[in-house]
């Protein structure tokens, strides 16, 4: 009987240990007093219960429930960027280039062994004004499920003043069917990096807001190089994010939002109760009609 006695409080113990481990049941529900507004108003959400985290998606582009997880999306990728070129009097110094099966490996013998899509005729180049606009140039041959490679090379000759070539405003944007517009890189971010071929004496200067070739003076030498970018994924897409309306400190009944433009919205609250065994999840959805003021 002693031996009982000694187990009982131990099993307590253990029983107590495994109950801090469950979650609390969730207890949510949200609602609106009508379904139809003008753009400009404020519609006013009311919530019960009272979850641990809760976030909330306006239905809006950008900011779908539906779309949290999507990491590619079919679209248009469209490049843009602007070019200055100065100096000189010699022709064709600078293409844009596209390749598919570059290997990724930044050296004159894989440039070589890439096939190299010459795309320059695509694009609007300065002749001696600054950031001269590009204007859109549509990716979409190029895009498949492997990533792509863009590079810029320059070739001088060493008989003449070379020319001197700025690249700025370099962007990639996925423009998707309903017309959203969504990053793939910016010049910053495009992961350049600088190859000389021929032993050039000159090379690619890379910064967070410009490509730079200076082609130099006569008889500094001939000139060649390409600037490439990092692969690119031409239907990337970031996911869509909701915004966090409560942590387990905060308690909240109503909250308020303002719809801007019409349409048709599905407002969406996910509501969860966790801890590091479980997480419990309950999403509320709502559908709302905005029209014009």
């Amino acid at each position: 009987m002693k031996h009982i006695y000694r187990i009982l409080p131990a099993l307590l113990i253990v029983l107590a240990a495994c109950n801090k481990k469950e979650v609390a049941e969730l207890d949510f529900n949200v609602s609106v007093d009508k379904t139809t507004y003008k753009a400009g108003d404020t519609v006013k959400f009311q919530i019960s219960g009272n979850p641990e985290l809760l976030t909330f998606y306006s239905g809006e582009k950008g900011l779908q429930y539906e779309n949290r997880e999507r990491t590619a999306a079919d679209g248009t990728p469209e490049l843009n960027f602007t070019s200055f070129m100065q100096f000189g009097t010699q022709t064709n110094t600078l293409k844009l280039l596209v390749s598919s099966d570059f290997s990724g490996t930044y050296t004159a013998a894989a440039i070589a062994a890439a096939t190299w899509t010459d795309i320059t005729s695509k694009a609007v180049l300065s002749t001696g004004t600054d950031n001269t606009p590009s204007g859109v140039i549509d990716l979409s041959a190029y895009k498949s499920d492997k990533p792509i490679f863009l590079a810029f090379s320059f070739t001088g000759s060493t008989a003449s003043t070379q020319r001197t070539w700025t690249i700025k405003n370099f962007a990639i944007s996925n423009v998707l069917p309903d017309k959203s517009r969504v990053t793939v890189t910016g010049i910053a971010d495009a992961g350049w990096v600088s190859v000389n071929l021929n032993n050039s004496p000159r090379a690619w200067a890379i910064t967070s807001a410009q490509l730079q070739f200076q082609g130099g003076a006569a008889g500094i030498g001939n000139n060649s190089g390409y600037v490439i970018t990092k692969p690119l994924f031409l239907s990337k897409v970031a996911p869509d994010r909701g915004v966090a309306l409560k942590n387990m400190s905060t308690r909240i009944t109503t909250y308020q939002y303002i719809y801007k433009e019409k349409g048709d919205f599905k407002p969406t609250f996910v509501a969860s109760n966790t801890n590091v065994y479980e997480s419990k999840t309950t999403v509320k959805q709502l559908d709302i009609t905005v029209n014009n003021p």
